[in-house]
């Protein structure tokens, strides 16, 4: 059983909602990439119940940032798996937005391509080393995959909101603009 299967039976009998993020998100809109992870955007208020629920499966915390948790499996054959801790208001705008799709043969949802540059912008603001350097790479390449116009003034403004227009900048280099 994958992941997110697993993940939508026990979510769906404990009303959890949840939308997968990270390198699968990504690669739903259009760009692929390796991956040895799966990450999900979850209800704040929620935490215990998703911990709970991942300590059922054999998921134990390995760094709890606050408002994110990495957790790995006993199970070597299985994905570590990050949880993103984000407002109940935030987490509803995202969800009512999000784009239904197939993962490991599950139906599951993703954030919409604003929403995934939103996060990927916000994690860019505040990563460091290589983590940048992959998120960096993600926005350039969902922006070409996508067909966004990178000089349009909806990309522009969801630097000034998320990151940094020294960010922008960067992307905007990077796509030859």
């Amino acid at each position: 059983m994958s992941v997110f299967d697993q993940l939508s039976r026990e979510a769906a009998k404990r009303q959890l909602d949840f939308l997968v993020i990270g390198a699968h998100a990504v690669i739903c809109h259009g760009f692929v990439r390796a991956t040895d992870d799966a990450d999900i955007l979850v209800r704040k208020e929620n935490r215990s119940q998703w911990e709970e629920m991942l300590r059922g499966f054999g998921y134990k915390v390995v760094h709890d940032g606050g408002s994110f948790l990495q957790f790995e499996s006993t199970d070597e054959t299985c994905w570590d798996l990050d949880l993103m801790l984000v407002p109940a208001e935030t987490f509803g705008k995202m969800f009512a937005e999000a784009k239904v799709v197939k993962l490991g043969g599950v139906s599951v949802r993703i954030p919409s391509l604003n929403h995934l540059f939103a996060l990927k912008i916000h994690a860019l603001k505040h990563g460091r080393g290589l983590r940048r350097l992959k998120d960096m790479d993600d926005v350039i390449r969902l922006a070409l995959a996508n067909g966004v116009d990178v000089r349009s003034e909806s990309f522009r403004q969801l630097f000034v909101k998320y990151g940094d227009l020294k960010l922008y900048e960067q992307v905007l280099q990077a796509c030859g603009s």
